[in-house]
């Protein structure tokens, strides 16, 4: 098989996994019936009532907001100390005992500090992502700020490149494969801990959907939630793919690969 006829071939092959996993759950519910394990054909008949109304439209509109501005305000901060602390040795070194604890802190630890601090309402969601998304970005931007060769630190030195200019010009465009890396990790951070963030503090979104619907019993709908929340990890996914191979088409084109 060529390489493009093996490229084509990969959505198929992923569509009939997924169709694989989808029979092996009917056939098990349907061998072992059970309230809390319903068939799979009844979650997906229910999931096409319920994904469509404005009910349910409300709540993922509610989610993705929350998730944006984490996300943004989230990976804003991380590029930004990341470009400081990489292109400062002695900065990142008086800073790296505090950024390794934060970093090693899990996210989800710092929900009730969140509440606290925040109350319920939407300024805890976005705080709560945002401190998700922000340290793998801060570490692959740092990464990809001392990996700029030495020749280039000692011709912008040289030439008398202003900090600001070296940080916009230079590293950022060299940190740019590892900063896309680092989004890429933190997108599925983000929607982790949105939904968590909501399972405890929202009146809306697809988490308080599915804590609210646990709590009535109604489990199709729980396991619709659920897979909706797959489903849009995996678009969220593949529309970042999109954007990243578009920004970076010059360094795919450079390591000699086509992208992914």
């Amino acid at each position: 098989m060529t390489a493009s006829a093996a490229r084509a071939a990969r959505p198929l092959l992923g569509a009939a996994v997924f169709l694989a996993v989808l029979g092996l759950w009917q056939a098990e519910a349907r061998r072992h019936p059970s309230y809390l394990f319903p068939a799979a054909s009844a979650v997906l008949e229910r999931a096409s009532h319920v994904w469509p109304t404005s009910e349910f439209l409300s709540d993922v509109v509610s989610s993705l907001e929350r998730l944006g501005a984490g996300y943004v305000i989230g990976a804003g901060v991380g590029v930004a100390l990341g470009l400081v602390l990489g292109s400062s040795v002695g900065l990142r070194r008086l800073l790296e005992p505090l950024t390794e604890l934060l970093r090693a802190t899990p996210a989800i630890s710092i929900v009730p500090a969140a509440i606290v601090l925040f109350g319920l309402g939407e300024a805890m969601h976005v705080a709560v992502i945002a401190f998700a998304v922000c340290f793998p970005v801060l570490v692959n931007t740092v990464e990809g700020v001392r990996a700029v060769s030495p020749e280039v630190r000692d011709t912008a030195a040289m030439l008398q490149v202003g900090p600001v200019e070296r940080a916009v010009r230079i590293h950022l465009p060299a940190a740019l494969p590892q900063i896309f890396a680092g989004l890429r990790i933190a997108l599925s951070a983000a929607v982790i801990l949105l939904v968590i963030s909501e399972f405890v503090g929202a009146g809306d979104g697809v988490g308080h959907y599915i804590t609210f619907q646990q709590s009535q019993f109604n489990t199709e709908e729980v396991y619709g939630g659920i897979l909706f929340l797959g489903l849009l990890g995996y678009v969220l996914n593949r529309l970042f793919l999109v954007v990243e191979r578009r920004v970076l088409a010059w360094h795919y084109g450079a390591v000699g690969e086509s992208g992914r």
